[in-house]
């Protein structure tokens, strides 16, 4: 049996020798991870989810100059 790791939040199945600090589809915490016998796999992208290697930025609407200040 291989031990896996899988994010349980966009269901990212990947065979770490430990729980990464974030998710690298989704940017979840290492938290989220629980050990799992699959076998490694990715995800199906969301269109409506951004979606960018994770780089310690959020990504999401909103940010500087969105909406004029009066």
């Amino acid at each position: 049996m291989t031990r896996t790791w899988k994010c349980t939040i966009c269901g990212l199945v990947d065979n770490f020798l430990a729980p990464p600090e974030h998710c690298p589809e989704c940017g979840a915490v290492k938290a989220m991870f629980e050990p799992s016998s699959e076998t490694p796999h990715g995800i199906e992208h969301n269109p409506i989810q951004p979606h960018d290697s994770y780089h310690g930025e959020a990504i999401g609407p909103g940010g500087a100059g969105c909406i004029a200040e009066d």
